[in-house]
């Protein structure tokens, strides 16, 4: 080897060394604009759904039941406290938009009552009582609909049914057990008790007041059926 060739070989390694230094710092900032740009992602989307949910109750008075099947449908009827996944089909969306940033399908929890009422006079009337679901750590204690976006720590809906593995902490597993309790606590990106859900949930009057929905008035003595 010449001296020439020599120093060829010493500028390779000297661009190879700095090309790896700007990698190990631009990589870590590119993630986490990446995850910062999905967390941004899904917060928009679930805004999204709950503003459909909102135009939906005041379509029909009242809410839709969660889709049980990965057909995006919702069911024709519910009790309790209903969870699945939010009917996209039902409301006219495509699936991405019930997506969170990571591509995984929303939960959506709804009181069963919420999705009973025949009007939204009736619906108002009841709305305070639509207490069936549960909230730990965070306000409303007793939303009436609420979405969680799993991130990717998982837990959400399959395409083909069934849930995502990936649970870490107490909360996550709240999260996407499918009963009426739901969890959250601060963001812990890793390790054993890692949480990464969101959860954005409403009770009354702050979902139709959020909305831009006014309750009717019933007329005192006139009854709704004049």
């Amino acid at each position: 080897m010449n001296t020439e060739d020599g120093f060829v070989l010493v500028e390779i390694a000297v661009a190879v060394f700095v090309l790896a230094l700007l990698l190990g710092s631009v990589l870590p900032l590119l993630r986490a604009e990446t995850v910062s740009a999905r967390g941004a992602a899904t917060d928009r989307r679930m805004a999204a759904v709950m503003a459909v949910l909102a135009a939906e109750l005041a379509r029909s008075g009242h809410l839709p039941c969660p889709a049980s099947d990965t057909d995006g449908v919702a069911d024709i009827a519910c009790s309790g406290a209903a969870t699945g996944r939010v009917p996209a089909a039902s409301l006219g969306l495509p699936a991405a938009a019930v997506q969170d940033g990571w591509s995984r399908p929303f939960t959506y929890a709804v009181d069963a009552r919420a999705t009973q009422t025949a009007d939204l006079t009736d619906w108002c009337g009841q709305a305070d009582g639509f207490d069936a679901l549960t909230l730990d750590g965070a306000t409303p204690h007793h939303p009436l609909v609420l979405l969680v976006a799993h991130g990717p720590g998982g837990g959400a809906w399959l395409t083909g049914g069934g849930r995502a593995p990936g649970v870490a902490s107490d909360a996550e597993m709240e999260n996407a057990d499918d009963d009426a309790i739901f969890a959250t606590v601060p963001i812990v990106a890793s390790g054993p008790d890692r949480f990464d859900d969101r959860i954005l949930a409403y009770a009354e009057p702050a979902f139709t007041s959020m909305h831009g929905i006014h309750c009717p008035v019933a007329a005192v003595g006139s009854g709704q059926g004049e």
